[in-house]
């Protein structure tokens, strides 16, 4: 049997001693056990021990008695605790009624007195270990209940599987931060209902603003992440752009005030010689970067790398290029031609390759769409 202690605690509820100490002495070489008198010291320890996996519990206590724990725990507004394994521990007095009752307020099992120990060994184990599977399934699956956007957990996995990714296949992976300023006193002057919905038109509108391919999370009350693949400075700081840009020009209207949201956003990169960055390290430049934001004013970009601004970092302009010219200078010095010449010219053969997309089949399908987000022609 795999060693549980460290890692999950049990907690005993009942008004004897002799039951408790009983309990605890058959499971303590396995297991960390905690011992409750009644109900309501049960109740307190739940509340402030969060490794506790599941509670054993007999019925008739002084105080608060099981089927009030057990109601108490139901109730919670955490969910951890709600979910939480509730053993009752039945006597000879029990009758079926009251095994009936405390099933329908949600008891997860039986044991009855005197212990036997392999049984009592036995569930302990089975619903720490089923407690234990339902918690990583949740934490692999976990998208925030409020935003609908990847949770902290499930944003760092799946992090840590696309570093890997560039790192194979030499690619680019753009991480961002970006945080709304000044939530708490949102929170504080229009309530809790009025701030979730702020949220969630948030969420919405960086989700718009995403390929399929890229993720987005949510890793504070009003923190946000961004893993852009494939997108390298200039691409991630336009999409990260047009996102603040749609959340600087959000209005709110509540009551007879109309609010301006403001953000500020951190941006790095990994690039081909950053081989061997860990995506903790890479997490770190963003918030950095995200600091130097906050540092610089409201609505402000920082790129990690350069320690810029976005309006000090060159974008890609709108010009207008002879796309001979622009062959000439490869041939000549590739180094030349520059960002915005380029792009000029990708921005002419964008009708050519739907075109040809369109006649000879070239699977382009997500390719165009891309490039025209990519040099701002969506």
């Amino acid at each position: 049997m795999t060693d549980q202690k460290g890692q999950f605690q049990l907690l005993i509820v009942d008004d004897s001693r002799v039951i408790r100490r009983a309990a605890t002495k058959i499971l303590e070489k396995e297991f960390d056990v905690v011992e409750a008198e009644d109900g309501e010291d049960a109740w307190e320890e739940i509340q402030k021990n969060k490794n506790i996996s599941a509670v054993f519990t007999d019925l008739g206590m002084p105080n608060l008695d099981g089927y009030g724990l057990l109601k108490k725990i139901r109730e919670s507004d955490d969910p951890a605790i709600a979910n939480l394994p509730v053993i009752i521990i039945t006597g000879a007095e029990e009758s079926e009624g009251a095994k009936e009752e405390v099933l329908s307020l949600g008891a997860t099992d039986f044991i009855s007195k005197p212990f036997d120990s392999v049984s009592l060994k036995s569930r302990a184990s089975s619903h720490i270990n089923y407690r234990n599977e339902v918690q990583s399934l949740e934490k692999r699956v976990a998208t925030d209940k409020l935003t609908g956007l990847a949770t902290e957990a499930v944003f760092n996995e799946q992090g840590e599987k696309s570093l890997a990714y560039a790192e194979r296949h030499c690619a680019e992976l753009t991480l961002v931060r970006f945080e709304l300023n000044k939530f708490a006193d949102f929170f504080v002057k229009y309530g809790k209902n009025v701030s979730e919905q702020i949220l969630v038109k948030v969420a919405s509108i960086v989700e718009q603003g995403l390929r399929k391919e890229d993720v987005a999370g949510r890793l504070g009350v009003a923190k946000f992440s961004l893993l852009l693949m494939e997108a390298d400075v200039e691409g991630a700081t336009q999409v990260v752009m047009r996102i603040c840009n749609r959340l600087k020009s959000m209005k709110l209207k509540l009551g007879k005030e109309v609010v301006q949201l403001s953000f500020n956003a951190g941006i790095t990169t990994f690039e081909k010689q950053d081989e061997g960055i860990t995506f903790d390290q890479l997490c770190g430049q963003a918030d950095e970067a995200l600091k130097k934001s906050a540092d610089a004013g409201e609505c402000q970009l920082v790129h990690y790398k350069t320690g810029k601004t976005v309006e000090e970092t060159p974008a890609i302009k709108h010009i207008e290029t002879d796309i001979e010219e622009v062959i000439k200078k490869m041939a000549d010095d590739q180094s030349s031609v520059s960002q915005a010449e380029l792009a000029s010219v990708v921005r002419k053969f964008i009708p050519i390759l739907e075109a040809a997309d369109q006649q000879l089949k070239l699977g382009l399908s997500k390719v165009v769409p891309h490039l025209k987000k990519r040099l701002n022609l969506d």
